[in-house]
């Protein structure tokens, strides 16, 4: 499990490629728990009878969501807590490990910072790591790439 913290100028950074640009559109969501002047929880569990394509995905995107949550956060007040789970879609999990069944980033935003760790969940127990080591590597290319600056913690 990558343990991890962004603070300062780079809480600004993240949070413009999270709610502005594309950087996470592809993630899904699997849930949103966000405090403005309430608190909101989101499932991100998709409605079938929703949708209008026919699609084999049990959980929406985070391009599909994204805008209902700037319209909740926009205005001059920051949210006082947000923390999204976000995880990678079902098709590229299982093309990139055997054994994994899920793999998860956890975003959390509390007192001006954001903290995050990864996980992943296993189709079959084993104490082999592989799974976590794979899905931690993803993680460290795709914020390099996006130029998200991160603290790892031990």
């Amino acid at each position: 499990m990558l343990v991890f913290s962004i603070e300062n100028d780079e809480v600004k950074i993240f949070m413009q490629k999270l709610l502005r640009e594309e950087a996470f559109d592809k993630l899904e969501i699997r849930n949103i728990s966000l405090e403005t002047i309430v608190k909101y929880e989101i499932l991100g569990n998709i409605n079938k009878d929703y949708l209008q394509e026919d699609e084999n995905r049990y959980f929406v995107k985070w391009k599909e969501l994204k805008p209902y949550i700037v319209s909740i956060i926009k205005g001059n007040v920051k949210p006082k807590f947000f923390k999204i789970v976000f995880s990678l879609d079902d098709n590229i999990v299982n093309s990139v490990c055997d054994n994994a069944n899920a793999m998860f980033l956890n975003i959390t935003y509390q007192n001006d910072k954001i903290t995050g760790t990864t996980g992943t969940s296993q189709k079959v127990f084993s104490l082999d790591k592989k799974e976590d080591k794979v899905w931690e590597d993803i993680i460290l290319k795709f914020f390099k790439k996006n130029g998200i600056n991160i603290n790892i913690e031990n």
